[in-house]
């Protein structure tokens, strides 16, 4: 991942949160959550369960603007709209003290209710950067 900003550290990060929501994707639409790793490598997670997807995310993302980790990540659910078409897709966004945007990552798979049952569909991509988690 050597095009990719940011450290192997925070690649790792990136694709272990990218990983620990694609598995929770089999039961429904994934809560958001969010991973912070300490100095030292230790890291946490919480959920951020809300009325909406839309409103879980807002609370993670704002749970992470105050953190003194690290490196942070949120995940949630979405959608990828990519040459080959629209697809449900697990996000990841994750950055580290010291970057100035996030950089995103997604992998897309095919929903339970799908005929043929979930899948996930190609390898993880690369989203570009986004906006920065940290509290500017």
């Amino acid at each position: 991942m050597t095009e990719i900003p940011g450290s192997q550290r925070l690649h790792q990060l990136a694709l272990l949160t990218l990983d620990h929501g694609i598995a929770s994707a089999p039961d429904g639409p994934v809560v958001a959550f969010a991973v912070e790793e300490a100095a030292d490598g230790k890291r946490t997670m919480a959920r951020f369960a809300s009325d909406t997807l839309e409103d879980s995310l807002i609370h993670a993302r704002a749970h992470l603007r105050e953190s003194g980790a690290e490196l942070i990540a949120v995940c949630f659910d979405g959608f990828v709209t990519l040459e080959e078409g629209r697809f449900d897709a697990i996000w990841v966004m994750a950055q580290q003290r010291g970057m100035e945007h996030s950089q995103s990552f997604f992998q897309r798979y095919q929903p339970s209710d799908h005929e043929g049952g979930f899948t996930m569909l190609g390898n993880p991509g690369y989203g570009g950067p986004s906006d920065p988690l940290y509290k500017p």
